[in-house]
């Protein structure tokens, strides 16, 4: 198989940055698992507005729990116990763009809504009756960093692609057990102890590691790490995540940017096409 070198974007095209991920395997639906720690959330209302503001029918749901959204993130709220119901409603959701919240019920006293099981939303994805699923697949107690569980995360098995987040702010500062979701996951996982320095080489291994951020990832899913929310180190860090790309072909991309900004990807570093393609220069 040929070895290809990453390239680098400067504030690339926004369509062409997110229209592959309208690409699949097996069906029209393309679904799409969240990850991680630093804007899962966010990241996915950012994504499920952006298609359905592109003609798309997108669903969005978890499979944690996560806190009801508000209602300008979706445009029909499904709220359905019974996985047979849970099809049902789905297919009786009218023709054209939509953007449909789907979850099993409500806690009134929390106000956190219990999403679907892995399996219930493969089900979905079968029934073809959306172009795009979302799906919140961990949780991280609003922290900046986490290394999952044994039972984390849920990611369903007929997931296309799965975005891996982390807070940019977590990126070579020291490490703080209050700021990092399963901190003793993380000692075992990477020997490190508090205060040492959150480096490349600790993001390598997670990165790389069947434990570490990744995990649960099925084998034919494309890959995608996602640093949120740093302004003021993205362009020093290219070299070093150009490398660290090149070490890992099972990466389709790395992303650094802010979804709540209104320039939400600023560079991009992905595995280059085999006929090779040049750097975009940065956008006016």
């Amino acid at each position: 198989m040929p070895i290809t070198s990453p390239v680098q974007r400067a504030f690339p095209d926004i369509d062409t940055l997110l229209n592959p991920l309208t690409e699949n395997i097996d069906s029209r639906t393309t679904l799409i698992s969240l990850c991680g720690a630093g804007g899962k959330t966010s990241t996915l209302f950012w994504l499920a507005e952006y298609f359905y503001q592109q003609g798309k029918r997108v669903l969005i749901t978890t499979t944690t729990r996560m806190f009801l959204p508000a209602q300008s993130h979706y445009r029909e709220l499904i709220l359905e116990a019974d996985p047979v119901r849970q099809l049902t409603r789905c297919q009786q959701v009218p023709d054209g763009p939509t953007l449909v919240a789907l979850f099993s019920h409500i806690d009134r006293t929390s106000g956190k809504v219990a999403g679907l099981t892995p399996e219930q939303i493969d089900l979905l994805k079968g029934q073809q009756r959306f172009d795009l699923i979302l799906v919140e697949a961990d949780g991280a107690h609003h922290k900046l960093l986490k290394v999952p569980a044994l039972h984390e995360p849920c990611i369903p098995l007929s997931s296309d692609w799965v975005i891996a987040l982390v807070g940019g702010a977590m990126v070579g500062a020291k490490a703080d057990p209050q700021q990092i979701h399963r901190w003793a996951e993380l000692q075992a996982l990477c020997g490190i102890t508090a205060g040492e320095p959150l480096d490349w080489t600790l993001f390598d291994r997670l990165i790389s590691h069947p434990q570490g951020m990744f995990k649960g990832t099925p084998a034919r899913a494309r890959r995608i790490w996602f640093i949120n929310g740093d302004y003021q180190n993205e362009a020093s860090w290219q070299p070093q995540l150009i490398r660290l790309l090149a070490r890992h072909p099972e990466l389709h991309a790395i992303w650094q940017g802010a979804v709540r900004e209104p320039i939400a990807i600023r560079h991009v570093v992905r595995q280059a096409p085999l006929d090779g393609e040049l750097v975009a220069s940065p956008r006016a």
